[in-house]
């Protein structure tokens, strides 16, 4: 076969330019890596999660972007933490493939038994930033479905990294108030206080309390503008 010279000096020129529009592509996706506390009591808000998920976070993802599903337990940065995950495709009737495949994976968790006595956040909050860098997206968010109460097994250890969350917006969504925080609020509010302090020493973008999934469009829609 012959192959014109001519046409050999365009190849580099072409796969160059096939970098630079996977880049551009990266800067307008959005990466979501949502954390489901499997908890204590918070476990029994797995269905109500899951519902919040389907009707609020799915809709919203375009093709090129993605999207992770990890649970919080007792040592939540494992591998086998990570539940479900996908990367829509660019083609829209395999994106939607993609998307009722997820959603029955989220089915099948809010099914499941799973529930753990301890709560590791943290160890589920540094394996989502590691999936999250991992996709170079433009837009990245970590939405946390827990009371926020950490109560690490004895011998476990997290700290995070000072650019832990660079660019990372993290938003805590569905937060189920406790016994002692009705008895005492400020015991609630210390303790949000103590995580968005960890979390913007830890190089977050932004952080913000949610508590009602009705504003959960209002504060996606503010992240992309």
């Amino acid at each position: 076969m012959i192959i014109n010279k001519r046409y050999l000096q365009f190849i580099p020129m072409l796969a160059v330019l096939a970098v630079v529009g996977c880049s551009d592509n990266k800067a307008y996706e959005t990466s979501i890596c949502v954390l489901a506390d499997v908890s204590g009591t918070y476990a029994k808000e797995k269905d109500s999660m899951v519902k919040i998920i389907k009707a609020g976070v799915i809709p919203k993802l375009n093709p090129g972007d993605g999207m992770f599903l990890i649970a919080i337990d007792s040592n939540s940065y494992t591998q086998d933490n990570l539940i479900s995950k996908m990367t829509l495709d660019y083609r829209p009737t395999e994106s939607q493939k993609q998307k009722l495949a997820f959603s029955k994976s989220l089915d099948k968790f809010a099914e499941s038994d799973r529930q753990s006595t301890h709560t590791d956040i943290s160890g589920a909050m540094m394996l989502c930033s590691d999936y999250l860098k991992d996709t170079k997206s433009g837009t990245q968010i970590i939405f946390v479905f827990s009371d926020m109460k950490e109560e690490l097994p004895p011998g476990l250890k997290r700290k995070f990294d000072a650019d832990e969350f660079v660019g990372i917006n993290i938003a805590a969504m569905n937060v189920i108030k406790l016994g002692k925080d009705s008895a005492n609020p400020q015991v609630y509010r210390e303790r949000m206080d103590h995580w968005e302090d960890l979390f913007k020493k830890a190089g977050a973008k932004s952080w913000n309390n949610l508590l009602d999934p009705k504003k959960f469009s209002e504060f996606y829609d503010s992240i992309k503008s």
